[in-house]
């Protein structure tokens, strides 16, 4: 069953005040579970065609342009729990902006502290500019590399100093949990200290419709993706115009069609 209105209207809540919420029933389980499967087959593909994404000394892992990789992931950008929660930091007409995996291995390192508008000058605005779901394909625990959050710093409208250390907590939560969050939020991959756990994640990334997409799905995107597009899946990646004007084809009439 997804979310009841009790529900989420506390999850928007969680987003506003504490800066994400762990959302329950957003897939049914299978889904994750075929997720899961596609991912470590992918992983795995990868790293026997030499084209992988592994660092951390081969502990850590990323798998980009998960569009292009199966159709349960066009599938997943527009699953509609996620993305009312979304329009509720964003607004309407906000843009995909990425989406991969992130695998974190055994003995894997935390990643830097950082939010996800590092690259904005501060003080950020007094508003979301991104919003990020991180998809728990496994539990995901203090020791396996839960992400880690420095509660309550996305009120705080710039990026951590780093030259100091802060003190972060895990945010933890059974499988088929998914983790909204604002884009303020300083967060991290946390550190895996288990023999043998990989912790297998999926990030949709979104972004307000005035800003550029981290991906440039005009030319990674496989066209045979977007043949077959949504009209939502297209507007999320950015083939519809905006307010009328943002986004425009010069040449064309001046009322064309709206996908």
């Amino acid at each position: 069953m997804p979310p009841s209105p009790a529900e989420m209207k506390r999850y928007r809540h969680d987003l506003e005040e504490q800066g994400y919420c762990l959302v329950q029933d957003a897939l049914p389980m299978e889904k994750f579970d075929e997720l899961r499967a596609t991912l470590v087959r992918l992983a795995a593909e990868e790293i026997a065609a030499g084209t992988d994404y592994v660092y951390e000394k081969g502990s850590n892992q990323r798998v980009w342009v998960l569009l292009n990789k199966g159709r349960i992931f066009e599938e997943l950008v527009q699953n509609e729990v996620v993305l009312e929660l979304v329009g509720s930091l964003l607004g309407e007409g906000f843009l995909l902006s990425n989406t991969n995996a992130n695998i974190a291995g055994p003995g894997g390192k935390p990643m830097f502290l950082h939010s996800d508008t590092d690259y904005v000058p501060p003080p950020f605005p007094p508003y979301a500019l991104v919003t990020n779901a991180m998809w728990f394909l496994d539990d995901f625990t203090a020791e396996n590399g839960a992400t880690r959050i420095v509660p309550n710093s996305h009120k705080l409208r710039h990026q951590p100093d780093y030259s100091k250390k802060y003190e972060t907590v895990p945010v933890t939560g059974p499988r088929g949990t998914v983790m909204v969050f604002h884009g303020g939020l300083w967060h991290q991959t946390g550190r895996n200290t288990t023999a043998d756990q990989k912790r297998h994640g999926i990030i949709t990334y979104y972004c307000r419709p005035f800003m550029r997409q981290q991906e440039n799905f005009f030319k990674s995107l496989d066209p045979a993706v977007l043949e077959r597009a949504t009209p939502r899946l297209r507007q999320l990646l950015g083939y519809e115009m905006w307010l009328g004007g943002v986004g425009a084809i010069g040449g064309l009439p001046r009322e064309w069609p709206r996908f």
